[in-house]
């Protein structure tokens, strides 16, 4: 009946109509409800991740919040000279870091660094955003900003939370450029090395030793950084102290450089390209290492001085290069010293050795000149290192040959690292027949062995290996290893090392009467190094170079029957060695006595 009423009020055709619009409006009921099914099955699948997979991560979110670390810098060792004079040391500075994340109003706060900085705008926005990298931790963006706009800072430091005014150790190069590639300079630490480190208590804005004795002993001098967990209001101020860690000073460094004569060599050397080395003989200590040109190392961590730092890198000069370890040149004629041993040691020549010099020697189609165009005449050995004849030492060499003046010039420490503390250190060339054959594919010829025999050819060494060499005629024949700390943190350390040549005293003592004749005959080539109150012994040399420019040399000890000093004076393209180099040698020796390091 309910159905005759229903199709009495509507027709076949509307209830066709009615039915199709009641079934798409359920459809689309259902679709609906899928729909925000599925949203709320993405809404709690996020809340279940929020809540369980990143649960570690907002609960830190929410420590840093509450919980700040504030890091305590371990001031870095000072170095001092062998008279406790302060080289080298920290002092007290402040910095701006920022922690990205915490940032609140970035304008604001790039507004107020830039007033208090009086710095640009764009340069303050670029420091920050470079924070990013590292969002959660205290990033630098200017340092030694002055008490006055510490003061100014530490004001305003709760009101802008991610803003950090931190106290830090300013490493304080105290005598400017000298003994600048002795001392080194610091820098950033990189990235691989601190991840070698980072367990040891480095940080990525750590500074580190980059060259020199900072480097050497950068372990010694870094000390451990300690810190403070502070829990802060919602202002970021603090309220408590949660944990401490007493940040461990590193030790301090003790050199074995005099800086009365280290300033003096440097002097010296003003205004030229060389090195100059003053050491005690007997023990490898060095009193003096100056290598010119010099560079000030503050120019590595002071943000002001970036332009010069710039300089510094490009300087076509090369003063980051310590010519005296790691540079390598000919070392010329003082080399005879050690082809007269050789001639002595192996019978080859005695004392009475004569060789006639005409000015030249004839090797099929070449001729090897001395240096004086009309000769010596007839020379013993004395007499040659006197006067220091190319052809006597022409002669000597050819009888030799090069087998035996490399095994010589090996004992007496060439083409070796001499094992100084310092990074860097260049072992120079000893060349041999194999040496020539494997690195030019070529044999040895008999002009390789006349250039050898006088200190040129391939024969490349160091100032520190010829001031090396030179005290083995100062001691009475013992090799020693140079050294330049004598103590770390009160610990003595670099004993003294000797390795004995195990060379006839006879066969010394004719050499040493041979470099005494240099200096104090009348018409001895290092008759500049002369000094009336004391006798001075040594060798000059002027090697030739493929620029057309020689290097001069001197290397001797003093005084001659106690020696206590051995010198060498390198003049890098400086021409001969009997000169600049010489009388160089001559006030390095005088000022040393003055200085009361031996009699005069």
């Amino acid at each position: 009946m309910s159905r005759l009423f229903v199709e009495g009020l509507f027709s076949h055709y509307e209830l066709r109509t009615i039915n199709y619009e009641l079934t798409s409006f359920m459809r689309r009921i259902n679709v609906f409800t899928s729909t925000m099914l599925f949203f709320m099955a993405v809404l709690l699948s996020g809340l279940a991740y929020v809540q369980i997979g990143r649960h570690e991560r907002y609960r830190v979110m929410s420590e840093e919040n509450r919980l700040k670390v504030v890091p305590l810098m371990a001031p870095r060792g000072s170095i001092f000279d062998s008279a406790g004079n302060a080289l080298v040391k920290d002092e007290l500075c402040f910095k701006v870091s920022v922690m990205y994340n915490r940032i609140r109003d970035l304008d604001s706060a790039i507004d107020v660094l830039s007033s208090i900085l009086e710095e640009p705008k764009q340069e303050v926005a670029s420091s920050i955003k470079n924070s990013h990298a590292r969002p959660w931790s205290p990033v630098p963006i200017a340092t030694d900003i002055g008490i006055e706009k510490a003061i100014q800072l530490e004001e305003i430091e709760t009101d802008y939370p991610g803003l950090l005014l931190e106290t830090f150790a300013k490493r304080g190069y105290l005598r400017g450029r000298t003994a600048s590639n002795v001392l080194g300079h610091l820098g950033l630490i990189n990235r691989s090395k601190f991840e070698k480190l980072k367990h040891y208590g480095y940080r990525i804005d750590d500074l580190v030793g980059k060259d020199g004795i900072e480097k050497y002993y950068d372990e010694y001098l870094m000390g451990r950084q300690g810190g403070k967990q502070v829990e802060v209001d919602h202002r970021g101020r603090e309220v408590r102290t949660l944990g401490f860690r007493e940040p461990t000073p590193g030790r301090d460094v003790y050199l074995t450089i005099d800086l009365d004569l280290q300033e003096f060599c440097d002097s010296l050397l003003e205004d030229k390209k060389g090195a100059i080395i003053v050491m005690d003989p007997a023990t490898g200590a060095i009193l003096a290492m100056a290598s010119a040109p010099a560079y000030d190392p503050a120019v590595f961590i002071d943000r002001s001085r970036r332009n010069e730092r710039g300089d510094v890198l490009k300087d076509k000069d090369c003063s980051l290069l310590n010519r005296a370890i790691a540079g390598c040149y000919p070392p010329g004629s003082v080399f005879k010293a050690v082809v007269a041993m050789a001639g002595l040691e192996t019978g080859i020549a005695s004392p009475g050795t004569m060789f006639e010099c005409q000015g030249d020697l004839t090797l099929g189609r070449a001729t090897f000149r001395c240096w004086k165009k009309k000769g010596h005449g007839g020379q013993v050995l004395k007499e040659a290192l006197k006067n220091s004849c190319n052809v006597y030492f022409f002669n000597l060499g050819l009888l030799l040959g090069p087998d035996r003046i490399s095994e010589f010039a090996g004992k007496f420490g060439f083409g070796a690292l001499t094992g100084v503390d310092l990074p860097g250190e260049n072992p120079g060339i000893l060349p041999t027949r194999l040496w020539k054959n494997k690195r030019y594919n070529n044999k040895w010829y008999k002009g390789d062995t006349v250039n050898y025999s006088i200190g040129q050819g391939y024969l490349l060494s160091s100032p520190l290996q010829i001031v090396r060499m030179i005290s083995v005629f100062a001691n009475g024949g013992y090799l020693v290893k140079p050294y330049l700390v004598s103590e770390v943190g009160g610990v003595p350390v670099n004993d003294s090392e000797k390795v004995d040549l195990d060379i006839s005293l006879a066969s010394l003592e004719t050499v040493r009467e041979g470099l005494k004749k240099v200096v104090n005959d009348r018409t001895g080539t290092g008759m500049k190094a002369r000094l009336d109150n004391m006798v001075v012994a040594g060798k000059t040399g002027t090697a030739q170079t493929a620029k057309g420019r020689s290097h001069g040399w001197f290397a001797g000890f003093a005084p001659f029957e106690d020696a206590r000093l051995a010198v060498v004076v390198f003049d890098e393209y400086g021409g001969k060695g009997g000169y600049y180099a010489a009388q160089t040698a001559g006030k390095v020796f005088r000022k040393a006595g003055e200085l009361g390091m031996y009699s005069l």
